[in-house]
């Protein structure tokens, strides 16, 4: 099922995007363009790009200098807080948290027009190179911090509470959380360290094998699905590994390469609902997406593109809270069920937004089973002609050979 929902856009992923009109990048608001859709027609969309941004003044939908916030009945201007280099983003709740390498950590509510600083981000809780972002069931904000070389823990209301992991000697890049146990990400060793939250304690580590195939590699980031699965990039081999929370080695795809479903840099690393594995490559400058066994399904985002496009992609997140929302930025006809936030260290726009959908009314499925049949008679065709060209020609050397006899 999952393979039949992208299958018509795989056969076409090396078509070329359509050309479109740029519009002013004006907040998280409808844009002056026309419909940027994955892949591109005369495929069936399947994600569509909504909007971006980069600064509160976009989220708020005000200038790009000041916000006017009305404040106990008069008007004031707040200054504009601009996100300088996007590394690590998740979404929890319905909220956006987004960590700059500048040393901040956003907090983002689109539909409520809200783009704060992290409260607690000074004093001991000062964040130097933030680099990964997760958040636990209680509204617990965990960032890993390269230049503390600690994971820096927030409570709920972003007031700062500890930090952990400073007597490991390791580089956290990113981190994931469930209810039990902390994973932290030591690219330099090439594991996962599992910790108390809590604590801080080392309870084991993931990512080394006996069999060098199952092991990390330059492991950039990860992601930890709801059936308890992580998800890792290496930018070592060019590939996703996958272990289960015990540390059981799962599975492993993908290699370096330019052609579709390879890796120049892999980075940012989800999933879904649907159990697709959004991979995010920062060389490529777009996402792929995979079945959970590694399928290539489809794909959005390039460099090229004038709306749309990606430039120096770091990571994802996804999200289907406040599809209402969303769905206002969408074409009416283009019925959404996720929305995908992009992280971009370059360009002006440095968080990109789609939406994971399908035209209303229309039958995937079937428009899906009649391209694949069109394929399947095409190709027939093209050996039929070949075979026949074959035929021709071994004839006219049967006819050269009787001649010089």
């Amino acid at each position: 099922m999952h393979g039949r929902l992208f299958r018509s856009a795989v056969a076409l992923l090396a078509a070329s995007v359509l050309t479109l009109t740029a519009g002013c990048a004006t907040g998280p608001t409808q844009q002056s363009h026309g419909p940027v859709f994955f892949p591109p027609a005369p495929n069936l969309p399947r994600l569509q790009y909504l909007t971006s941004f980069s600064n509160s003044a976009d989220v708020a939908g005000g200038s790009a200098d000041t916000v006017s916030l009305l404040s106990f009945g008069k008007q004031e201007e707040q200054k504009v807080s601009r996100i300088i280099k996007p590394s690590g983003i998740t979404t929890k709740s319905g909220k956006l948290y987004v960590t700059d390498i500048a040393g901040q950590l956003f907090v983002v509510d689109l539909p409520n027009k809200k783009m704060e600083q992290l409260k607690g981000n000074d004093g001991m809780g000062k964040l130097k190179k933030p680099v990964g972002v997760a958040v636990d069931s209680t509204g617990f904000v965990f960032v890993s911090d390269t230049e503390r070389k600690e994971v820096l823990i927030y409570d709920n209301n972003g007031e700062y509470l500890k930090a952990v992991g400073g007597d490991l000697g390791f580089t956290p890049t990113d981190i994931a959380v469930d209810d039990e146990n902390l994973y932290v990400l030591d690219t330099r060793k090439s594991v996962i360290r599992v910790l108390n939250p809590m604590t801080g304690s080392q309870i084991r580590e993931i990512g080394k094998m006996d069999d060098p195939n199952q092991s990390l590699s330059l492991p950039t980031r990860m992601s930890l699905d709801d059936k308890g699965v992580l998800w890792v990039t290496n930018a070592g081999k060019g590939t996703v590994t996958s272990y289960d929370r015990d540390g059981h080695f799962l599975g492993t795809f993908g290699k370096f390469g330019d052609g579709m479903g390879q890796f120049a840099r892999p980075k940012g690393i989800a999933t879904d609902e649907n159990g697709y594995v959004y991979v995010v490559d920062s060389g490529h400058q777009n996402v792929q997406i995979f079945s959970d066994k590694g399928r290539l399904l489809g794909y959005f985002g390039s460099a090229k593109l004038p709306v749309g496009g990606m430039n120096l992609p770091s990571d994802i997140s996804i999200s289907n809270r406040d599809l209402e929302y969303f769905q206002k930025l969408a074409q009416k006809d283009f019925e959404l069920s996720e929305v995908i936030f992009v992280a971009n260290q370059f360009g002006e726009n440095k968080i990109g937004v789609y939406g994971l959908g399908k035209l209303k009314g229309v039958d995937y499925d079937a428009a899906y089973r009649k391209a694949a049949e069109e394929r399947e008679h095409r190709a027939q065709e093209i050996l039929k002609e070949r075979k026949r060209q074959q035929e021709m020609q071994d004839q006219q050397g049967k006819k050269d050979t009787t001649a010089k006899l």
